[in-house]
């Protein structure tokens, strides 16, 4: 936990000196609504910098972690591509039944072309966002405190920091969400045991996922209606706010769980 600490404290103070500038030129500050843009340019700054802190981590401090992680492979892609695939794909299923419900209304004001411009570029983002959160908390962050107890136990104080940490960016906004990037941290990390350790298929969801919410968020074609409560569809317009979010999660879940039963597997 030391070492755990010593990295997001080394990692967040070199951070800073970036993000004044920046939080001063987009005029925002933690209490205030973030646009995707301007969120990107935080995150991006932020997930940049940690290889450089990593390297010097280790070679001016002699701080070694024990992490997982290597430069993806041609073998490595049926798995990655199968999560990608399951994340967009359960983030479809999901605004589908809130559109037949009548829950949210649905109105596109792209062309073609402008959508699947969109759908690349919030391809590449996701990919980009869900390896590096993935190489830090499943990769590096779990496997340092799997050696001090067992999996599970890890994966439960790995996804607390998982979700504690989204509170950087909006913490009103963030808070309903907890639960719900904790049970998305747990999840994940059943990925990772269901492909005996690998973190392409808990990348490629993570990454499915976040490619959809950013599409959706830019495109602002959905709209709630009123018809439930926000806490059923998720508050804020965050799915991860709202029961039906929570119910994909445990979905996905209970799928991932089945593949760990004799007669399937999924890293196969």
């Amino acid at each position: 936990m030391l070492k755990i600490g010593l990295l997001f404290i080394v990692w967040f103070g070199v951070w800073l000196p970036i993000l004044v500038p920046l939080a001063w030129h987009s005029r925002w500050y933690p209490s205030r609504p973030l646009t995707p843009s301007r969120k990107l340019a935080l995150v991006g700054s932020l997930y940049l910098l940690f290889p450089w802190v990593l390297w010097g981590l280790r070679q001016v401090g002699g701080v070694h972690f024990s992490y997982h992680g290597s430069w993806i492979t041609v073998a490595d892609l049926p798995s990655l591509s199968l999560g990608i695939a399951i994340g967009i794909f359960t983030v479809t299923i999901l605004v589908s039944v809130q559109r037949i419900a009548g829950w949210i209304s649905w109105r596109l004001t792209w062309t073609v072309s402008e959508g699947v411009g969109q759908f690349l570029l919030a391809l590449l983002l996701g990919i980009w966002i869900g390896g590096t959160e993935e190489f830090i908390f499943r990769g590096l962050v779990q496997q340092e405190l799997q050696q001090q107890g067992s999996v599970w136990l890890a994966a439960s104080i790995t996804s607390a920091i998982f979700a504690l940490l989204h509170l950087i960016w909006q913490p009103c906004q963030t808070i309903p969400q907890l639960p719900g990037l904790w049970l998305m941290g747990m999840v994940l990390t059943l990925a990772c045991v269901v492909t005996e350790g690998s973190l392409n298929l808990a990348w490629g969801l993570h990454g499915g996922w976040v490619c959809a919410l950013i599409w959706l968020d830019s495109s602002g074609a959905r709209q709630p209606t009123g018809a439930v409560p926000p806490w059923v569809t998720g508050l804020g317009e965050h799915p991860l706010a709202g029961v039906l979010g929570l119910l994909l999660l445990l979905v996905v879940g209970a799928v991932l769980w089945l593949w760990t039963l004799p007669g399937f597997n999924l890293s196969g």
